[in-house]
């Protein structure tokens, strides 16, 4: 809850209310050393409290300037010369930019409203109180500043009004040119008792020369109707809104009770009751004033108190998110735990059976590493392993185009050996040698039938060698014997008995290199 102390100061005396979201209980406070003392005492017992000061005091000055458009630093050095020559010996002292105007081929101006307390004795015995104790002080704001706050909530209306409302200094008229608070005036009670002040003669003549007087401050017209709107608070007042009503001048009064006011502003009658002052206190803690009078330094506690909360709101927002995080981890942390504890569970409960199911295994005839090493071996041969499939699917893919061609024999060695001859060699032949091994066949085979017509045989078994050629599986294919040497450079021999011939048939043999898995030709 942000929780304030708001201090009303006034020749009356002083007006104390702790708000908390609302207006709380009202301590009134004498102005002698006696009532400074109990002022003292309960400040003690509220340490770290900021504390807004309102004072209700005629020793108050208000006045509109009208100064050249500058920028933000001009502005602000312009504002400080201004007042120190306006108000030489008040350090209080506010300036408010009120509007902006400009017109077409000349210059921007800029109105504001100066304000200042002409006379500072009521107020700083109680002001230095409160810096003694180190209490943090939000500002000092004059009474009148804070009556723009009612407009929207009772629903005023009009571009000129003038609000009446009694407090403890007197009768308080504050006018307001649309909506914004333009001028004050206040009228001390001396004397007056409670029952004759709303019939007042004297407050009602006050009210209608404070109308006359603007039309002399140029702040309304002659013929303007100005609303006077009387706030009052102990129900009091309507006689004077009828002493006004009937005087000519142009004006038109209201007059709003106590009931209505503690409904519209939520302020409750029991404040009502225990201060005159409750009005604006309540309008003090519902929105604060920007025409703040309290010089910089004095502020500067509150700046202090004000970059500490920050902090630690800053802390505790840390803290949550840090407190946060901390559950997550936890939560992840036992989640975790719960799944290791589980797996540990279902890991023992496999090497129990494991260890059963073993129990009943006859004894290994070898240690469990050398029959580890002894399947590693065997997969690497297997790995490496050759077998004629690819040489048979190979010769027996062209052999459907042959029809006469007949196989009598395939050989296959997997061997490092340079060639097929060295190959084949010898049917025991070693696979020794150097680089990768190879795959190498050997065909031998005759033309069926054959009918002495070699050049034939030969053309149809060199078709087959070049049928063979083609196939993607075979690297290399030499022909090492043919029935009949058809190169020019051979002398022909052989019998001219066909009976002969026949029986020896036209026969050839070939050798052939395949391709490993993944090579080249």
């Amino acid at each position: 809850m942000n929780t304030r102390l708001l201090v009303c100061i006034s020749a009356a005396g002083v007006t104390v209310a702790l708000w908390k979201g609302g207006l709380g209980t009202c301590l009134r406070f004498d102005p002698d050393e006696a009532g400074e003392a109990e002022f003292s005492l309960l400040l003690k017992t509220l340490p770290g409290v900021p504390v807004l000061f309102m004072v209700d005091t005629v020793d108050e000055d208000y006045r509109l300037e009208t100064l050249p458009r500058v920028g933000t630093a001009d502005r602000r050095a312009m504002l400080d010369r201004k007042l120190r020559q306006t108000y030489r010996t008040s350090p209080f002292v506010s300036a408010r930019l009120q509007r902006r105007t400009r017109v077409r081929g000349q210059r921007s101006d800029d109105e504001f409203l100066l304000a200042a307390l002409t006379e500072t004795s009521t107020v700083v015995p109680w002001i230095e109180i409160a810096t003694e104790l180190r209490m943090p002080i939000v500002g000092v704001f004059t009474a009148p500043t804070v009556t723009p706050s009612v407009v929207k909530p009772l629903g005023l209306s009009g571009r000129a009004q003038l609000i009446v409302s009694r407090h403890a200094a007197g009768i308080r008229q504050t006018f307001l040119r649309d909506g914004q608070f333009r001028f004050s005036r206040l009228t001390p009670l001396r004397g007056t008792n409670d029952t004759s002040v709303g019939g007042s003669v004297g407050t009602g003549t006050e009210i209608i020369n404070t109308r006359m007087y603007l039309n002399a401050l140029q702040a309304t017209t002659a013929d303007e109707v100005v609303d006077v709107i009387l706030l009052d608070q102990d129900d009091s007042l309507e006689p004077l809104r009828e002493a006004v009503a009937g005087a000519q001048v142009p004006v038109r009064t209201r007059r709003i009770g106590r009931q209505e006011l503690a409904t519209r502003l939520k302020i409750p009658l029991s404040a009502f009751e225990a201060t005159p002052d409750a009005l604006p206190l309540h309008l003090l803690g519902r929105s604060v004033p920007a025409e703040n009078l309290a010089p910089v330094a004095l502020r500067e506690g509150y700046r202090i108190h004000q970059a500490g909360r920050w902090l630690m709101g800053a802390a505790a927002g840390i803290a949550v998110v840090g407190s946060a995080w901390i559950l997550l981890n936890i939560t992840s942390t036992r989640s975790i735990e719960a799944e290791t504890a589980g797996l540990a569970r279902e890991t023992a409960e496999l090497q129990a059976t494991y260890a059963e199911l073993t129990r009943q295994f006859p004894a290994s005839p070898a240690p469990a590493q050398t029959l580890k090493l002894t399947v590693d071996a065997f997969e690497h041969l297997r790995e490496r392993a050759r077998t004629p499939e690819d040489l048979f699917a190979a010769v027996s893919a062209r052999l459907e185009k042959h029809p006469t061609i007949s196989l009598n024999s395939i050989a296959w060695r997997h061997s490092r050996a340079a060639d097929a001859a060295t190959a084949f060699a010898t049917a025991n032949a070693a696979p020794g040698g150097d680089g990768a091994p190879k795959q190498f066949g050997l065909l031998a085979g005759e033309i069926t039938p054959f009918r002495g017509d070699y050049r034939t045989a030969v053309v149809t078994i060199r078709e087959f060698a070049d049928d063979l050629r083609r196939d993607p599986r075979v690297a290399e294919i030499k022909i090492l014997k043919l029935p009949l040497d058809d190169s020019s450079r051979q002398a022909l021999s052989g019998s001219t008995n066909a009976r002969v011939e026949q029986q020896v048939g036209a026969q050839f043999e070939f050798s052939i290199v395949l391709r490993e898995v993944g090579g080249g030709s």
